[in-house]
């Protein structure tokens, strides 16, 4: 074989690599298998209260997904979404609203939206006191390295529609706001690792009522009873947005969440979190998307086109 040839043969293995499709990581794209719906808070008797069955095209499978409904008011209830013609499906309460759109046989819009006036009853957030969530989340079967892969894509499409305020005057930055955060949990999964099954949660941020583009957060999580007390990595907004999130428009972000979370890690440690980790010993485990909704905001969310891929 001659040294073209082989050259030849090399780039053309490249280029068929980057052609790879990859593998897509996330179950139920088109969430056909409805939603497992939560009660308001983790401590519950019944933490889970049933399914959320989705579009005509329903699947019998088991939901992989589960629609998280924390410190709500206005629970949505197991059933079947009602059909509002166009491809859409409706399931709605006084606090909050899910719409579901079939755009193209495989691809779906998902709308969320909690209505903050409704559940704080007209009055402001005090400090220590719960939020509605109104979230998706989905689990791995396995927890996923990101060590191993050549590339792990994160993408998605999304508008915010509305974000409206009970009264800016009295609103306090500090307490409240109406924000969207792509997060994953990542935990050190290396037994006798002094950090082992110790974890972070690691964000990309979408939507935060109180800037135009959301900036990096980097804290613990607490301010209420039940949270996890874990270090919150969430990168700055401006790297991955051109402009206003809030504004209506459509927009997406498409990255490369392996070389991210090596940033993350890089981060948490400055923080004094995983101090004995390496980056191979990460593993993803959870990811959750939707509404927090820390003071008497009325707000709505579309998204579609939601993926994550492995490329080996």
């Amino acid at each position: 074989m001659t040294g073209i040839c082989a050259a030849m043969i090399l780039v053309l293995a490249h280029d068929i690599a980057a052609q790879s499709p990859g593998r897509e990581l996330f179950a139920d794209t088109t969430f056909e298998r409805g939603f497992l719906l939560t009660a308001a808070s983790h401590p519950a008797p019944k933490v889970e209260l049933g399914v959320l069955r989705t579009t005509a095209r329903a699947s019998a499978l088991p939901p992989t997904w589960r629609m998280a409904q924390w410190a709500s008011r206005y629970l949505l209830e197991p059933g079947a979404c009602r059909d509002i013609g166009k491809n859409r499906w409706l399931a709605e309460t006084p606090g909050k609203r899910v719409v579901i759109i079939r755009t193209k046989p495989e691809r779906t819009c998902v709308r969320l939206e909690v209505f903050g006036k409704t559940e704080y009853a007209g009055r402001m957030r005090a400090y220590g006191e719960p939020w509605p969530h109104l979230l998706i989340e989905q689990r791995f079967d396995k927890p996923i390295p990101p060590a191993p892969l050549k590339r792990l894509a994160f993408a998605v499409e999304m508008r915010i529609p509305y974000c409206k305020p009970l009264s800016e005057a009295t609103l306090n930055p500090s307490l409240h706001t109406a924000h969207v955060t792509a997060f994953w949990t990542v935990h050190n999964m290396k037994p006798g690792n002094p950090d082992f099954q110790d974890m972070i949660w690691f964000g990309l941020p979408l939507f935060d009522a109180r800037q135009e583009i959301p900036g990096p957060h980097y804290a613990l999580d607490t301010g209420k009873a039940d949270a996890s007390h874990k270090f919150i990595c969430t990168l700055d907004g401006r790297r991955f947005w051109d402009g206003p999130t809030g504004d209506g428009r459509w927009r997406s972000i498409e990255t490369d969440l392996r070389q991210l979370l090596r940033e993350g890690l890089a981060i948490s440690q400055e923080h004094g979190h995983l101090k004995n980790t390496q980056f191979e010993d990460l593993a993803i485990t959870t990811f959750n998307l939707g509404w927090e909704i820390p003071g008497p905001y009325d707000a709505a969310i579309e998204f579609r086109g939601l993926s994550l891929k492995a490329f080996d």
